[in-house]
């Protein structure tokens, strides 16, 4: 019985490493470029602004393998769950990114009915280019969310990079 519970303490302590270190993977980093954004998630009639850290994380650098945008805020856990994920449509227009989520989901902390999200980021919208529609890959991780682009779009947001001094490896 002693060693059931040796055992037992054990993996709940690794459990909680495994947590602090995808804590830890989240935030300022190498690769990772600030961008200018902020962030509303939107039912049909209302829109909630939150505040995000939202990054272009270059494919190379913290692990990542390929080129993608973090938006960092635990209450988008709540709209993809981490580990879970969706592509969606988006489009470009006026310096924002909208996002549709296929399903719109209840947000209980907001209470509202998410179907939308929308990063108003000028530089992000240039990168990708004014009026462009097409299909984003959401992801969940914890704390927060990751969109990843199609190849078109990535060049595009890689360039973007290597005029902030970071050019993928």
């Amino acid at each position: 019985m002693l060693n059931f519970h040796i055992a037992f303490i054990t993996y709940y302590r690794l459990l909680d490493e495994k947590f602090l270190r995808r804590e830890i993977l989240t935030g300022p980093g190498e690769g990772k470029i600030p961008l200018n954004a902020k962030i509303k998630l939107c039912s049909r009639n209302k829109c909630v602004s939150i505040e995000c850290d939202v990054y272009l994380h270059v494919k190379g650098y913290s692990l990542a393998r390929v080129t993608h945008v973090d938006i960092e805020e635990k209450i988008l856990n709540e709209i993809v769950k981490p580990k879970k994920s969706q592509y969606c449509f988006y489009k470009v227009n006026d310096d924002s990114v909208c996002i549709y989520l296929r399903n719109p989901i209840y947000s209980k902390s907001l209470n509202i009915l998410v179907r939308r999200i929308i990063i108003e980021s000028k530089e992000l919208a240039e990168a990708l280019g004014e009026s462009t529609r097409s299909w984003v890959f959401v992801g969940g991780k914890y704390g927060g969310i990751f969109l990843g682009f199609k190849k078109e779009q990535m060049e595009k947001l890689e360039q973007l990079a290597r005029k902030y001094g970071v050019s993928p490896r």
